[in-house]
């Protein structure tokens, strides 16, 4: 079975907010809430053709730290837009501005994270396919993911590693796909956020 691995290639492909906050620079992805809500922005490049069926997809996170505190409540959705940009020029109000899916999923979660283990999302098969199915969507084109926290416990987070942080444990989309013949795997690894200063 064909796979590729597209990388995330900047570090402007990724950000944090949080308290009317963004950085750039953070190198670890907050999940949840550790004092204030954290979202998180992704943009991979997505080799997935348009109306392709989606067999399976999820991301992975390595753990940076454990982290075992109450639950984590978040929404995964994908930004509703054709090929969008990076966050070069996103201050707090221009990446809260950014369009999410109407389609989402739920992730909260209780699961204690432990320091350099791996852990998945829940699918996002039926989110991918969404995006896949919109009319705008072209392969190779950009995909931008966004983990918002939906009201998790107060400090109720989960780390995880970045490209910053570690560049061969930086976040992973996998999406499964067929097109008409073989099945394809694709795995899109995220250039994420460096540590918040």
């Amino acid at each position: 079975m064909p796979t590729v691995t597209p990388r995330v290639a900047a570090g402007d492909d990724d950000i944090v907010a949080w308290n009317g906050s963004v950085s750039l620079n953070s190198s670890n992805i907050y999940i949840g809430n550790d004092g204030s809500s954290n979202n998180n922005g992704m943009r991979f490049t997505l080799n997935v053709p348009n109306a392709a069926t989606i067999v399976e997809a999820y991301l992975t996170f390595v753990a940076d730290g454990s982290t075992a505190a109450d639950t984590v409540r978040t929404e995964i959705s994908y930004q509703d837009a054709d090929d969008p940009a990076d966050f070069s020029g996103d201050d707090a109000a221009a990446f809260a501005a950014r369009t999410r899916s109407a389609a989402v999923v739920t992730w909260d979660f209780t699961t204690d994270w432990a320091n350099g283990l791996t852990y998945d999302s829940p699918s996002l098969t039926a989110l991918i396919q969404a995006l896949v199915d919109e009319a705008y969507w072209a392969s190779g084109e950009h995909c931008v993911l966004f983990i918002d926290d939906d009201g998790s416990d107060s400090s109720a987070y989960r780390l995880a590693e970045s490209y910053n942080g570690s560049s061969s444990e930086a976040p992973l989309l996998t999406v499964e796909y067929s097109n008409g013949g073989g099945t394809v795997t694709v795995v899109a690894m995220a250039h994420n956020r460096q540590r918040r200063t």
